[in-house]
């Protein structure tokens, strides 16, 4: 890895934080699932930037130091969020009961009717079932447009593991979804 020519004393971090944010919140997206989460995320992460930049060597870029931050955040985050799922409230979970006894299901409104509603959600909920080893490269690639070296930088591990996992995410989406396919045209 080539040494980047910055010493922590030379960082000006509140205008690196500025410039850095939308990249970094692109990141947090993707390991949360959520804008709100991923707000939160950021500005954990950057607290914990501001604390130990004493500690950056400058052997990477700046962006690439605080982008390993957040993941480390995020997956932090993910495991206290999981311990409080069971309080969550699903959009699912909200059902209109009319006075005839009918349920009308919430579903929110796509005015344009862009959408198959039923495989994005299922495409969403086999992404978010992918362990976050595959699924955290997989979302980076293909929702934020990082490049291959850019994750292997961030997640510090080799191009060739950042690659492997990116396929193994796809393969399992896939099969996951094939599996769906033929349960639904079983009955």
């Amino acid at each position: 890895m080539k040494t980047v020519d910055v010493r922590a004393e030379d960082v000006d971090f509140e205008a690196a934080a500025r410039e850095h944010r939308p990249f970094l919140l692109k990141i947090a997206v993707a390991s949360a699932r959520n804008p709100a989460d991923a707000e939160d995320i950021v500005q954990e992460a950057l607290m914990r930037g501001y604390r130990g930049v004493k500690r950056f060597r400058g052997d990477c870029p700046l962006r690439i130091w605080l982008s390993r931050i957040v993941v480390r955040v995020a997956i932090n985050h993910h495991k206290s969020l999981a311990r409080r799922l069971k309080r969550w409230v699903f959009f699912g979970d909200l059902a209109k009961v009319h006075d005839d006894g009918s349920i009308e299901e919430f579903e929110p409104v796509d005015p344009f009717g862009l959408f198959d509603r039923e495989a994005m959600l299922d495409v969403r909920k086999y992404v978010n079932r992918l362990p976050d080893e595959f699924r955290m490269p997989l979302i980076m690639l293909a929702v934020d447009g990082l490049t291959i070296p850019e994750i292997a930088d961030i997640l510090q591990i080799p191009e060739g593991t950042v690659k492997s996992r990116i396929f193994y995410a796809r393969k399992r989406l896939k099969e996951s979804l094939q599996k769906k396919k033929i349960r639904a045209n079983q009955k």
